[in-house]
């Protein structure tokens, strides 16, 4: 066995944060948006309406240079605003992935020319974004990934398909993961491209759900010709690339959850405390604290190692495995208290949260694969 990394210290933020955070819970305490639509169109309107009206006010981008747009904040400042967002149960920012994971992937790797073309519309979601990675043989084992793209003069074509592919239909770039070598292996030969999805040959075709929205899709691509000056990082070199956006996906992401998460924990309880229930489930309410509170604390240790640099490979996976163990623990715990009722009258969203949860330990990485990820590249076992 190696020995293991060093864990970097939480996350603290400082009196500049404190005063953004009462900036921003002003703001949002004025600009209340009000009950989200009931119509899955209306509410991806919405969203994007509120995303823009954050930017506006300056809100969004706040750790980007601000020649791209941002305000040239430590990352401590988008904890901020994603704790102030969470906690104050408004709504979340419809371009995240953009944000949160593509965003800085290109700050790392883009040219100047990329960064120019693709960061401004990141910001104020008028060009949104999606993820390429999972295929029908290529989902947690994302090294089997089959759809090619081939090189032909100044261009790739690409052929193949892609599925669990989040809010597709919306979606004006694709971070795609595609195979250049056709004769490589595993993690060779691949690279990420940044496609239009209005480009011809693409068609998406949304996923029947029980939830009722068009979240995830399929994805098709028949000759689907993108620029090599969409390639990101190198043609290639795109293993490189999709773990390090896969890395950026866990922070900030799963501090939004995780807040989110403790807030329905103080909702199940108040439910409980009002029916004169609680002391009699102390214990198990003592259980989801205590793993909640590990969250966060996960999560805090992340966000510092990405700001100083020294996040251990592989450390990210922690945070996966053990979101989804707490998202679907306290929702199978409070449809236990609360019985059946709640699930037959979807009261407070109980119904929406439990079947959501369900998928947490499927999506970007099964918990199978966590386990592997966290055993051999954290603990060096074989």
């Amino acid at each position: 066995m190696t020995d293991l990394p060093v864990i970097p210290p939480t996350l603290v933020p400082d009196e500049a944060d404190e005063g953004l955070r009462n900036e921003i819970r002003s703001w949002i305490r004025d600009n209340d948006p009000g009950p989200p639509p009931s119509s899955y169109v209306e509410k991806m309107q919405a969203l994007t309406e509120w995303q823009a009206a954050l930017h506006g006010a300056g809100f969004i981008g706040l750790s980007w240079p601000e020649e791209y747009g941002g305000a040239g904040r430590p990352l401590s400042a988008e904890a901020v605003l994603a704790e102030e967002l969470a906690f104050s149960s408004r709504p979340q920012l419809i371009n995240r992935l953009a944000l949160y994971t593509w965003g800085p992937t290109i700050f790392d790797f883009g040219t100047d020319e990329q960064k120019t073309r693709f960061l401004p519309g990141m910001l104020d979601a008028s060009e949104q974004w999606c993820q390429g990675f999972s295929e029908p043989e290529a989902g947690s084992d994302l090294a089997s990934v089959r759809t090619t793209a081939l090189r032909d003069g100044d261009e790739l074509v690409v052929n193949g398909q892609k599925v669990w592919t989040s809010r597709a239909e919306l979606s004006k770039w694709n971070g795609l993961l595609v195979r250049t070598d056709p004769d490589s292996e595993r993690h060779h030969g691949l690279s990420v491209l940044l496609v239009d999805m209005e480009s011809p040959g693409i068609t998406v075709v949304g996923f029947p759900q029980v939830l009722d929205e068009p979240h995830f899709s399929e994805v098709f691509f028949d000759d689907v010709r993108v620029p090599v000056d969409n390639v990101l990082g190198g043609i290639d070199q795109g293993w490189s690339v999709a773990m390090a956006a896969m890395a950026y996906e866990r922070g900030l992401f799963v501090l939004e959850r995780q807040i989110g998460l403790r807030r329905r924990f103080d909702e199940l309880t108040a439910r409980l405390v009002a029916d004169d229930r609680a002391d009699e489930e102390l214990e198990r309410l003592g259980i989801l604290y205590a793993e909640l509170d590990l969250l966060r604390s996960q999560v805090y240790r992340t966000l510092a190692g990405q700001i100083s640099g020294d996040l251990p490979v592989g450390s990210t996976s922690v945070d996966k495995l053990h979101l989804a163990h707490v998202y679907q623990h306290l929702y199978a715990t409070a449809f236990d208290l609360l019985g059946d009722e709640a699930a037959a009258t979807g009261e407070g969203d109980w119904t929406h949260d439990l079947l959501e949860s369900r998928a947490v330990s499927i999506y970007s990485g099964t918990s199978e694969i966590q386990r592997n990820i966290i055993a051999s590249q954290l603990l060096g076992l074989k």
